[in-house]
């Protein structure tokens, strides 16, 4: 009895979580003082970034704000932000010419 309890509160806390987190999807435009700039629906919103918060790569994990520091302007994204802070992101993938 009392591990079905854990287990459904378990599971509401991450429905929960999970309602409270946005996804925003827009082109990345610049990364200064722990802040993203992207441009969603041609206006420029600007997020913190969770110091915290990793990118998994193809062979491995690094933290979001390396990512954002090397990112050229123009690169499509997709932000999860919670409490007004990036906490995930992902990338769009390069269209081929």
């Amino acid at each position: 009895m009392f591990r079905k309890c854990v287990a459904a509160f378990a599971a509401l806390v991450i429905c929960v979580g999970a309602i409270f987190a946005e996804e925003i999807k827009g082109v990345f435009v610049k990364f200064e003082d722990g802040k993203v700039t992207v441009k969603v629906d041609d206006k420029d919103k600007t997020y913190e970034v969770d110091k915290d918060a990793t990118f998994k790569g193809k062979e491995k994990e690094f933290k979001l704000t390396d990512l954002f520091e090397k990112m050229k302007e123009g690169r499509g994204l997709t932000l999860t932000v919670e409490k007004d802070k990036v906490v995930k992101a992902k990338l769009e993938k390069k269209k081929k010419d």
